[in-house]
C-alpha cells in the first residue's frame, strides 16, 4: 500500500513537468504573435499617417515635403522585431499612395520550413487629395443654383 502512494506522488511530478513545458511553449508563441501583431499595427499606422499628411497641403512641393518627412520618420526603433524596412511614397495630382514592407524573423527550427524563416508585413494606404477651396466653391455654386442667387 505504501508503494502505491509513492507511485502516485511521482506521477504528479511527471505530469506537471509535461504540462509546464507545454504551457511555456504556448506562452512563448503568444508573446511572439503579440510582437508580430504590434509591428503590423505600427506599420499600418505609419503608412496611414504618411498618406493622410500629404493630402492636407495646397501645393505639390509642400505635399511632397510633408510625405517625405513622415516616411523618413518610419524607423526600426519603433518596431519590436521587424527588420528590412523599405517602401516608398508616390504623390500624384489626385492621390497619394504609400507602400511599406517589413520582414519579421521567425525563431525555431520547424518554423523555418513552414514560413521560410520570416513573416512579411506589407501595408499600403491611398488618400485622395482634397482641395478645400474647390469644394467650397462647388458648394456655394450649388447653393446659389438652388436658391436662385439669394442668400
Amino acid at each position: 500500500m505504501k508503494l502505491k502512494k509513492n507511485y502516485l506522488k511521482g506521477s504528479y511530478t511527471v505530469e506537471a513537468s509535461l504540462v509546464i513545458t507545454i504551457i511555456m511553449f504556448v506562452l512563448a508563441a503568444l508573446i511572439f504573435c503579440t510582437f508580430y501583431i504590434h509591428d503590423r499595427a505600427t506599420l499600418q499606422a505609419m503608412v496611414c499617417e504618411a498618406a493622410a499628411v500629404g493630402s492636407n497641403f495646397a501645393t505639390d512641393e509642400e505635399r511632397e515635403e510633408a510625405v517625405q518627412k513622415v516616411v523618413g520618420g518610419i524607423e526600426a526603433g519603433r518596431f519590436l522585431g521587424s527588420r528590412n524596412l523599405n517602401g516608398n511614397a508616390a504623390t500624384g495630382k489626385k492621390e497619394i499612395t504609400v507602400l511599406w514592407n517589413a520582414e519579421y524573423p521567425v525563431p525555431g527550427f520547424a518554423a523555418k520550413y513552414l514560413a521560410e524563416g520570416k513573416l512579411e508585413a506589407r501595408k499600403s494606404w491611398t488618400c485622395k487629395i482634397m482641395d478645400p477651396a474647390d469644394t467650397i466653391r462647388i458648394i456655394k455654386g450649388a447653393g446659389e443654383l438652388l436658391t436662385g442667387g439669394d442668400q
